[in-house]
């Protein structure tokens, strides 16, 4: 099965202002003075900004008519000098939602991200592409735990059929399948540590994502809440799929017996 690469980028922008405050409070809004922007994409923001920029906590609605040409209903998280930068999650017009690290106004670092069919990924990114370590979870239960590569499998990993029979696969540099061979098959012992290793890695992944997309939900939240005390029109920015609801209720424990 092909696994979805969802996901766009904001490109920022000039904004004008229309609404602005400074006397809020500053434990909610830490950075700057509070305002409401229209930014040239079409897309209201409510949160902290500096000379007219998005800069710190603060959340984007995007116009839905006509609807945004990428998808994207709205981000809630830290900005930086108008970028997204920091902790955020955004969903898209479809139901995809990613919660986790932004750097250079995409997704960089931890994050979790899952998608309208009930699939979700939860590792590494970097440039809003799948890479370094992570698990890809299909709807079915079945999953694909290893390395990636610009949204590519890449290196080793564990994956399994709908037997619940666990493979080693290698991939190269362009997600082509170089070998496979039962999980428990090894010609020689250092095979089967190299085996256990990967799931080592992809463990200690997955419970730092966890951890990440938590505090990231926890900050669009905050944010949605003081966009309403804004007395600007409210949105949801709930998880809607059901990959992401089992992130809500998974703990470190589950996520490590579904690896054993």
């Amino acid at each position: 099965d092909e696994e979805e690469d969802d996901g766009e980028t904001y490109k920022g922008g000039g904004a004008s202002v229309i609404e602005t405050s400074v006397d809020d409070d500053d434990e909610d809004w830490p950075e700057g003075q509070v305002e409401r922007l229209h930014l040239d994409d079409f897309a209201e923001y409510i949160g902290g900004a500096v000379n007219g920029k998005p800069h710190g906590l603060g959340s984007l609605l995007y116009c839905r008519d006509p609807p945004d040409p990428q998808g994207r209903v709205e981000y809630s998280g830290e900005f930086r000098q108008g970028v997204r930068a920091g902790l955020g999650s955004m969903l898209w017009r479809d139901g995809t939602n990613f919660m986790g690290e932004w750097k250079r106004d995409r997704p960089n670092g931890f994050g979790f991200e899952a998608y309208p069919n009930g699939s979700f990924y939860q590792g590494t990114f970097k440039d809003d592409h799948r890479d370094g370590m992570g698990v890809y979870e299909f709807a079915d239960g079945l999953y694909y735990a290893g390395g990636w590569r610009q949204g590519r499998r890449f290196g080793s990993g564990i994956a399994t059929d709908p037997m619940q029979r666990k493979y080693v696969l290698s991939y190269d540099r362009n997600g082509k399948l170089l070998s496979k061979h039962m999980f428990w098959d090894a010609d020689e012992e250092g095979s089967e540590q190299g085996e256990r290793d990967v799931v080592a890695q992809v463990l200690k992944v997955t419970v730092q994502v966890r951890k990440v997309a938590e505090k990231a939900r926890g900050v669009a939240a905050d944010e949605l809440r003081k966009r309403s005390n804004f007395e600007a029109s409210g949105f949801n920015l709930a998880v809607k799929n059901p990959g992401a609801r089992r992130l809500a209720s998974a703990n470190a424990e589950e996520q490590e017996e579904s690896f054993k």
